[in-house]
């Protein structure tokens, strides 16, 4: 007969065994992989701090040698104004000629403006009037920093300087013209010099990285030693309560985050099992806030659908609008930079003789921008219907827009009228990007002169302009997004690249005149994000109802015309 301690130990062994196995697995795995990252950690930070010794070596060399040359340039100057040159001259020498460093000098050449140039003074007196192109095939890296000197730059360089052994070591050179005359100042140093302190540094490195290496290995030894250490502890202390964390564990992969674990052992395992149940407790928190958070996502996106299609609804889509009008095309569209834009158009009959149109960009993006614009497109249309004209409609307008504007938003605006009896357009522009005419081959800007947008100030007043289109004519009304479109480096498409555009161009449809202007704007951005909304209305005149007994002139007075 078996006694309870028989029946449970080989039980209790055989988890216990598995648990030892697993976590001294772990250990070694994750020791491993640790001392892996650590050693390659401590080897690339050792590089980048030898590379960024390197790179500040070089420009406090570059800096020194640099404000030397430019010090020694100037005394140089100054000297000359009060003495006369003179090759000769001892203190003119002493200021020339200085050793720098302990590798490093300074001298003197001429040939400012000239092909090439001779040393006027040099450490050594034997170099002292040879011609600087001898350096043209020996040293051609130092000769081309010449060169530039010779045309009156500063300049400076790096070159490798050839020993008496065979052996080459890199020099840095600077070259200062001396003003008021057609001398160079240059100074030239060893670099080596300067890396004295970059070797030191990098023994020094070297052996503090091979000290960490070693002291990090024999942590990540004696870390995995503990950790299987530890590992058999608690297999020996808790292979029982570990199939109750399992199992509750399995409870919470099931979805079940109501259940709690009691473990009353007083020890690590009663705190994971308050662990666990905390984490049940924060997840099903979590997956209540997600839900909601979710809900609440999808609401918005929702509104937003209905925004948009709020916005496409009262925006014209449906072209062309008056299939039995014949005297005249008309087509727009409307790119959002958003959800929801801030630009709108819109056209309609005043009465059976008059149409009216309309195009606005609202200040600002998104949601408020659409609200503001609907506001602005419904009293546009509300008071150009009552046919007192563009002006007072956009004083009308105006008025209302700035009633408890309490945001500050604004509005440009060209609301304009055409007469097709009379071929006539009438317009008032409040801060709006002047429309482009097309006639005759050519296209131009009317010089409407816009007034102030609407919204910010009440008291605003607008003004007038007309001229009188001829069949074959176009208009293109436009907003600031065709114009600000920028490629990825900043160039803007303008005011320019639009006109040339529809040069020739106003015999197409306006379909088509929308159509081939958006494809340039895309072809000059190409993949650059853009942050305003684009948009275009064409009008073109086919015919009148009837012309009248003189020719309407243009003219460019308030009132009269263009």
């Amino acid at each position: 007969m078996y006694s309870q301690e028989s029946i449970v130990s080989p039980l209790s062994m055989t988890i216990r065994t598995k648990l030892i196995l697993v976590y001294g697995a772990l250990a070694i795995f994750f020791s491993t992989l640790f001392s892996f990252i650590g050693v390659v950690r401590i080897t690339e930070n050792a590089r980048d701090n030898a590379v960024k010794m390197e790179s500040a070596i070089r420009g406090g060399l570059e800096k020194f040698l640099s404000e030397k040359a430019y010090a020694l340039a100037g005394q140089i100057e100054i000297y000359l104004r009060y003495h006369p040159f003179d090759i000769h001259d001892p203190e003119l020498r002493k200021i020339a000629v200085q050793k720098i460093q302990r590798t490093g000098y300074s001298g003197l050449h001429d040939g400012v403006g000239k092909q090439d140039g001779k040393y006027l003074f040099h450490p050594n007196p034997a170099i002292e009037g040879q011609y600087l192109s001898a350096f043209r095939y020996k040293l051609p890296a130092l000769w081309e920093a010449i060169r530039e000197n010779l045309n009156g730059r500063p300049v400076s360089r790096y070159y490798l300087w050839e020993e008496k052994d065979g052996t080459f070591r890199e020099k840095f050179f600077v070259g200062i013209p001396v003003r008021g005359t057609d001398c160079i100042l240059f100074a030239t140093v060893y670099v080596d010099e300067f890396y004295q302190p970059l070797y030191q540094a990098q023994e020094t490195i070297t052996r503090e990285k091979e000290a960490s290496i070693r002291i990090f290995l024999i942590s990540s030894f004696l870390a995995t030693v503990v950790l299987i250490l530890v590992s058999v502890f608690i297999a020996r202390s808790f292979s029982r309560p570990i199939h109750k964390v399992a199992l509750h564990a399995r409870r919470i992969g099931a979805g079940d985050l109501e259940s709690r674990l009691h473990i009353p052992t007083g020890d690590e395992m009663e705190e994971l099992a308050e662990v666990l149940n905390k984490m049940s407790a924060d997840l099903s928190a979590y997956i209540k806030n997600l839900t909601e958070t979710t809900a609440v996502k999808e609401r918005m996106e929702g509104e937003l659908q209905l925004a948009r299609e709020i916005q496409h609804s009262i925006i014209p889509h449906t072209f062309p609008p008056f299939p039995d009008v014949r005297e005249f095309d008309i087509y727009g569209t409307m790119i959002p930079a958003k959800e929801v834009a801030g630009d709108f158009f819109d056209f309609f009959f005043i009465d059976p003789d008059k149409l009216g149109i309309v195009i606005g960009d609202v200040s600002g993006k998104g949601v408020p921008a659409a609200l503001f614009m609907s506001m602005a497109r419904a009293l546009v249309r509300v008071y150009g219907l009552a046919g007192e004209g563009p002006a007072r409609t956009l004083g009308k307008t105006n008025r209302m827009l700035a009633a408890d504007n309490d945001a500050s938003m604004f509005v440009s605006v060209i609301y304009a009228e055409y007469d097709l009896w009379t071929g006539r357009m009438v317009l008032a522009n409040g801060g709006h990007n002047p429309p482009l005419l097309c006639s005759a081959g050519a296209s131009r800007r009317l010089d409407t002169q816009p007034d102030l947008f609407l919204g910010p100030f009440p008291d605003a007043a607008f003004q007038e302009w007309s001229f009188t289109m001829a069949p074959g004519d176009a208009v293109i009304f436009y907003t600031d997004g065709v114009t600000e479109a920028q490629t990825s480096s900043g160039s803007l498409y303008g005011d320019k690249r639009l006109q040339c555009r529809y040069d020739g161009r106003q015999d197409r449809d306006p379909q088509a005149l929308c159509r081939d202007l958006l494809t340039d704007v895309r072809e000059f951005c190409r993949d650059a994000p853009q942050y305003d909304d684009i948009t275009i209305l064409a009008f073109r005149v086919n015919e009148f109802r009837a012309r009248s007994g003189s020719e309407l002139m243009d003219s460019q007075t308030p009132g009269n015309g263009v």
